[in-house]
C-alpha cells in the first residue's frame, strides 16, 4: 500500500469551467435568508413611505404593517420556490444580480394580482413598484456582496478529504469529484482493499487501527473519507461507528456510478439495496410541455416586438447583396434529427461553394458589409423565432451544431450526444457564460456548460437565461 498527501486535488477538471451549480451550505442559506428578510422589510418600508406619502395615522399604519408582512413573506416564498436558497446557479457576481432581478420581476406579477383581489392589503401600486425598485438595489446588492464574500479564499471550504482505493479507481474518482481547489487531499492507494479488512476483531481493536488506510486517514484528520470500493455490509457498520466518534463523513464513489443525463436515487427491496436511475427533469413530458408553452408564447411576443427590426434587416440585406434574404443551414436537433435553421444571410451567396462547411470566426472574410452589423448585434438570429414556433428549437437550450461538426465532436467527447436529449436553443447556459464565437478547441468547455443546464434545469433557470440574454446579447463580444 502507498500513501501520498496532496495540498490540491491530484487531478483537476480538464475544462476551464469556473464552477458548477452545487447545493448551498446550510450556514450560508440561513444567513442569506435573514439578509433577504431584513432588506425586503427595509425596501417595503421605503416603498410604502413614497407610495402612501404618510403612514403615521392608525389606519395607514395598519395598512403598512399588513403590506409589510405580506410583501416580505411573499418574496421569501417566491425566492424559495425559485430555488434561490438551494443550488448556486450564479457563477459570478454579475449572475447573482441578474438572477435576483429576474426573480423580483417575475414575482411582482402574483403580488399585483393579489393586491388587486384583496385591496385591503395594499391600495397603492406605486408603493409596490417603489418597493420593487428598492429591493433590486438592496436585495440584489446584498446577494452580490454575499457571493463575493462566499467566493473569497478565506471563506472557501478547506475540508480535508481522504480518497482510498486502487490506483486506477482513485484516479478516476479524483477526475470526477469536485474537490475544493485549496483543500488538502489524502490519497491512499491499495492493491486489494478486501485484503485489508479480513482480520477485523472489535474485541481487540475497538478503533480499527489494524485497517491501515483507515488509521492513516483518521490520524491525518480527514473530515470526509471516500472509498472507491464497496465494502461488505458488516464492515461498513463498524466503520460508521468509529467514524462517527471522530466526526468523519463516510462515502462510496464507485467509478462507474457517476452523474450523467439521469438522476440516481437509493431504494431497497427486501435486504437488497437498489440504485435507481431516472430521467432528468428537463427530459420529462411535463417539463417539455412547460417549455413548449413558454416557447410559443414568448416567441409570438418576440416576433411582434422585433418585427420592425426584422423588416429593416431584410431590406438592408436585399439592398446590400440582393436575394436570398434568408439563409437555411442544416443543424442537429432533438434526438439527433437534422433540421434547417433560419438566419438572415450575413455572408456572400457563394461563401461555402469551394471550401464547404467552415467553423465560424469573428473575423470571417466571407461576411457582407451589412452581415457584420447583423452578427455584431445578433440580429441575424431573429428568424430562429420561426424555428421555435415550428418546434425545431426552444428559446433556451444548447446551441445546435452542423452535422459535420457533430460527427467530429461525438468521436472525441463521450457525452456529446446528451445535448440532443432536449431541443436546441436560440440562447443557452453556455451562451451567457462564454463568447458567442468560439474555437473548436472550446467544444469540451461548451459541452460542460450545456450538460450543467441539462442536469440542473428548472423553469426559473430558463427565465434567468432569457433575462440575462436580453441585457447582454446586444453587448456580447463580436461575432
Amino acid at each position: 500500500m502507498s500513501t501520498r498527501i496532496v495540498e490540491r486535488p491530484g487531478v483537476r477538471r480538464k475544462s476551464n469551467v469556473r464552477s458548477v451549480p452545487k447545493a448551498q451550505p446550510a450556514g450560508w442559506t440561513v444567513l442569506l435568508l435573514l439578509s433577504d428578510v431584513l432588506f425586503f422589510a427595509i425596501a417595503s418600508a421605503l416603498g410604502s413611505l413614497i407610495g402612501f406619502h404618510r403612514w403615521d395615522q392608525p389606519r395607514n399604519t395598519q395598512h403598512f404593517l399588513i403590506a409589510e408582512v405580506v410583501y416580505v413573506g411573499l418574496w421569501v416564498l417566491i425566492f424559495a420556490r425559485l430555488g434561490l436558497y438551494g443550488r448556486l446557479y450564479a457563477l459570478t457576481i454579475k449572475d447573482e444580480l441578474y438572477y435576483t432581478i429576474a426573480a423580483l420581476g417575475l414575482g411582482t406579477i402574483p403580488q399585483l394580482i393579489l393586491f388587486t383581489i384583496y385591496p385591503e392589503i395594499s391600495t397603492s401600486r406605486v408603493a409596490l413598484l417603489c418597493s420593487l425598485a428598492f429591493s433590486i438595489v438592496l436585495v440584489g446588492g446584498s446577494r452580490a456582496a454575499f457571493h463575493a464574500l462566499r467566493s473569497h479564499s478565506r471563506f472557501a471550504s478547506t475540508r480535508r478529504t481522504a480518497v482510498v482505493g486502487t490506483p486506477e479507481r482513485v484516479a478516476a474518482a479524483l477526475e470526477s469529484l469536485d474537490l475544493p481547489e485549496d483543500s488538502a487531499t489524502l490519497v491512499v492507494t491499495v492493491d486489494d482493499i478486501d485484503d485489508t479488512i479480513n482480520d477485523i476483531d472489535l474485541r481487540r481493536d475497538r478503533d480499527l487501527t489494524r485497517i491501515d488506510w483507515f488509521h492513516r486517514a483518521r490520524s491525518w484528520g480527514c473530515e470526509v473519507l471516500i472509498l472507491t470500493e464497496i465494502l461488505p455490509p458488516n464492515v461498513v457498520t463498524h466503520l460508521l461507528e468509529v467514524s462517527a466518534r471522530d466526526h468523519i463523513q463516510f462515502a462510496f464513489a464507485p467509478p462507474r456510478i457517476t452523474r450523467f443525463a439521469y438522476s440516481l436515487s437509493l431504494a431497497s427491496d427486501g435486504r437488497q439495496a437498489l440504485i435507481v436511475p431516472a430521467r432528468l427533469r428537463a427530459c420529462t413530458p411535463r417539463a417539455q410541455l412547460f417549455k413548449r408553452i413558454m416557447d410559443v408564447t414568448l416567441a409570438c411576443v418576440a416576433l411582434v416586438l422585433f418585427s420592425p427590426v426584422m423588416i429593416a434587416a431584410a431590406i438592408a440585406v436585399y439592398f446590400d447583396s440582393g436575394f436570398p434574404i434568408f439563409y437555411a443551414q442544416d443543424r442537429v436537433g432533438l434526438g439527433g434529427r437534422v433540421f434547417s435553421i433560419l438566419k438572415f444571410r450575413s455572408m456572400r451567396i457563394d461563401a461555402e461553394r469551394e471550401v464547404g462547411a467552415v467553423w465560424a470566426s469573428a473575423a470571417d472574410p466571407r461576411k457582407t458589409r451589412i452581415g457584420g452589423f447583423l452578427r455584431r448585434f445578433s440580429i441575424d438570429e431573429l428568424p430562429q423565432l420561426l424555428n421555435v414556433l415550428r418546434g425545431d428549437m426552444s428559446l433556451v437550450g444548447p446551441r445546435p451544431e452542423r452535422p459535420v461538426f457533430v460527427d467530429l465532436f461525438r468521436k472525441t467527447l463521450s457525452r456529446y450526444e446528451e445535448r440532443n436529449l432536449i431541443r436546441p436553443g436560440i440562447t443557452g447556459w453556455s451562451q451567457v457564460h462564454m463568447q458567442r464565437v468560439l474555437e473548436p478547441s472550446a467544444a469540451a468547455e461548451k459541452l460542460e456548460y450545456d450538460l450543467q443546464y441539462l442536469e440542473n434545469w428548472s423553469p426559473f433557470l430558463d427565465l434567468s437565461v432569457l433575462f440575462q440574454t436580453l441585457f447582454e446579447f446586444l453587448f456580447h463580444r463580436a461575432a
